[in-house]
């Protein structure tokens, strides 16, 4: 019999949590109602209930995702003046957190043309982590850290492209192909000629 409070989890946060590993696994189109209610140890008329179809159950779960990661990211980091120490933190801190739903990712970027409304579901995350990088960088700059002609938008955006590559790498080709067995750790190395630059300066 299936029960509205098993587990200790609430009926709309089992549905939501079964709707989101199955959806992963076998994409929106493949994955039943039905198998979502079972999953969840609920019926359908109660997932009905609580959402009033599929799609409509598909955007809750990216609504929910998407305010996972925007708390993991609200964080003010202060400079202490090791910047590719800090941003090799940063980056591997963002970087797993996102990697974690590299196959949701995926299924969103392949429903997008059915549900065009998705990048209104999910475009506050980047553009938070995109702003915590931002005043991470304004703060270094005031303390004279970094050069201050530079734009802190414009490197927070750079910094950032790098952690989406790995996200989108491990979302369609399975692992970041690119950094794999090649150079250890490559957020670090990736820090240092982000910080330090690539001009040889004649040591």
């Amino acid at each position: 019999m299936h029960g509205e409070n098993m587990g200790g989890k609430n009926t709309k946060i089992r549905i939501l949590d079964a709707a989101l590993e199955l959806i992963s696994k076998d994409g929106l189109k493949a994955t039943t109602t039905k198998a979502i209610a079972e999953k969840a140890s609920v019926n359908e008329v109660t997932l009905f209930r609580h959402f009033e179809s599929k799609e409509k159950l598909f955007l809750a779960v990216i609504d929910r995702e998407a305010m996972v990661r925007f708390e993991i990211i609200q964080h003010d980091i202060e400079p202490s003046g090791d910047l590719v120490e800090e941003l090799t933190m940063i980056g591997n801190f963002m970087s797993k957190a996102m990697v974690g739903k590299a196959n949701f990712f995926k299924l969103m970027v392949m429903e997008v043309n059915r549900y065009p409304e998705i990048f209104d579901h999910i475009g506050t995350v980047p553009m938070a982590a995109i702003d915590m990088l931002k005043k991470y960088f304004d703060k270094a700059k005031e303390m004279g850290i970094v050069r201050k002609d530079v734009h802190s938008e414009i490197m927070a955006i750079t910094y950032f492209s790098y952690l989406f590559r790995i996200l989108v790498t491990t979302a369609f080709l399975g692992d970041d192909i690119f950094m794999k067995n090649r150079t250890g750790d490559g957020m670090r190395q990736f820090a240092e000629i982000f910080v330090n630059g690539v001009a040889s300066r004649g040591d």
